[in-house]
């Protein structure tokens, strides 16, 4: 498993595309990433995945609290044009596996 490179969902003049799903791969730098709740719990910080096989194994996100976390791809069900959808609740935080490589 290996970190991956993002794409920017920003088109020309610095505005947003309507949002609408998209291919893990396109994931936009540095997305807003949602809890449950649909509260934003940080930023997305980079994707896990083996690209020769086009498997997603999950995102590192960027705690708005501090630290970086592994959220796995099943607790992903939507990464959007501007977001990444999580099913998290916020006290789940806690027990995510911290990012440190």
């Amino acid at each position: 498993m290996s970190e991956v490179g993002q794409a920017s969902a920003e088109g020309a003049g610095g505005e947003s595309a309507d949002e609408r799903e998209i291919a893990w791969l396109a994931m936009p730098e540095k997305a807003p990433v949602v809890g449950r709740d649909g509260e934003e719990i940080g930023r997305a910080e980079g994707l896990l995945g083996d690209l020769d096989d086009d498997i997603f194994h999950g995102i590192v996100v960027k705690l708005a609290r501090g630290g970086k976390v592994e959220v796995a791809a099943d607790r992903i069900p939507k990464i959007t044009t501007r977001r990444v959808y999580t099913d998290l609740a916020t006290d789940e935080l806690e027990g995510l596996p911290e990012y440190n490589r």
